[in-house]
């Protein structure tokens, strides 16, 4: 149990994401690549859920960037992820200096936390960027004082959309875009359709 009192064991991507047809599935050193969609790329999959991070690197990052704790118990469970053929995306947490495997797709690592926040936070201090929709780069960003959660268009500082807390928007998001899609990974809706609905 978090200290703000959300149980991030609940929230296993591979788990919510397992009623998708099991196509090609492959596991590497670095994340699971599930549902194979060659029609999208000869290498794509439709959800890749990267591994844990070392400890050490995701205690350094939490220190510098002032990761709120349940977001970093997120990420010790799963390091990041590329959902729904990138439709949406959760920022991991890298080793400073470390580089991007270009020649093999398959020890591919998440996009970095620490990168993101720098370009894409409206508010540096309070708002931590942690991941976003691929269909416009919307950015969706934790506050570090009260856990909620916002998403931006980009460029804009006035949130579309937001959400009680990180486990809220992991959930309701993979749930809601979950259904856009058939089991073999075909969306059944236009692109725009991933993305959260303007603010209530």
């Amino acid at each position: 149990m978090s200290e703000l009192g959300f149980d991030y064991m609940a929230i296993d991507l591979l788990r919510a994401t397992s009623h998708f047809r099991a196509v090609n599935d492959r596991e590497s050193e670095t994340a699971y690549f599930r549902t194979h969609v060659p029609w999208v790329a000869p290498l794509a999959y439709l959800n890749i859920i990267f591994k844990p991070p070392a400890p050490d690197v995701l205690q350094q990052a939490a220190e510098e960037l002032r990761i709120p704790r349940d977001w970093e118990d997120f990420l010790k469970l799963q390091n990041g992820a590329l959902l729904f053929s990138d439709d949406l995306y959760m920022y991991g947490v890298l080793r400073p200096g470390q580089l991007l495997n270009r020649e093999d797709g398959f020890r591919r690592l998440p996009w970095n936390i620490d990168d993101a926040d720098r370009e894409s936070s409206p508010d540096r201090d309070r708002l931590l960027v942690i991941g976003g929709y691929g269909y416009d780069c919307t950015h969706v960003c934790v506050d570090r004082k009260d856990g909620r959660v916002y998403a931006f268009k980009r460029r804009q500082r006035r949130p579309i959309f937001s959400w009680p807390n990180t486990v809220r928007w992991v959930r309701d998001e993979t749930a809601r875009i979950s259904c856009l899609f058939d089991e073999t990974g075909r969306r059944l809706a236009d692109e725009a359709e991933t993305l959260p609905r303007l603010t209530q």
